[in-house]
């Protein structure tokens, strides 16, 4: 399969992502931290807890309170540490983390039904010969589908314990 993917496929992910952090009921939030000072002798000066929509909106503010600190504090370097999460789950949201993981298996599992369907109309409509349960790339195909759905789950069930967990503790 060396075609080369087009715009409207990442497009279409970036839709399938969206709707399983919405299945997921994800909350995405930043945690905002102005200091200054490196390793132990950092000195914190503010901190922000808000949703990411809230940060992009008003990044403003923060680079505004940024330069009043450098302002104070003009001998040091005033940095800014970011940390995304999820509110919900108090999961990171980083590239290897496991509710990334999460959301990127749902997007690629809605990418490969898609696909599936995609293949059984092609070969409904061009293949008289054509039968669902006896195709050989069909039936391995949907073994794997189905072995990606069963891990799938399994983390999420992972992800609601930690979830109630966090509830419990709270």
């Amino acid at each position: 399969m060396g075609k080369q993917e087009s715009v409207s496929d990442f497009y279409q992910f970036a839709k399938d992502l969206a709707k399983a952090e919405k299945e997921l009921k994800v909350e995405q939030w930043v945690e905002v931290t102005l200091y200054y000072g490196y390793a132990d002798k950092q000195v914190s000066l503010y901190h922000y807890d808000l949703p990411r929509e809230m940060y992009f909106r008003y990044q403003w503010v923060i680079r505004w309170r940024m330069a009043k600190f450098q302002c104070q504090y003009p001998k040091q370097i005033v940095s800014t540490s970011l940390y995304f999460y999820d509110k919900r789950s108090g999961e990171s949201m980083e590239v290897n983390g496991c509710l990334s993981k999460l959301i990127s298996a749902k997007a690629q599992i809605t990418k490969a039904e898609r696909k599936m369907n995609e293949y059984i109309e092609h070969n409904r409509q061009n293949n008289m010969f054509f039968d669902e349960n006896t195709d050989e790339e069909l039936v391995k195909f949907r073994e794997k589908l189905e072995r990606k759905k069963l891990e799938c789950a399994e983390c999420e069930k992972r992800l609601e314990l930690l979830v109630e967990k966090r509830r419990n503790n709270q």
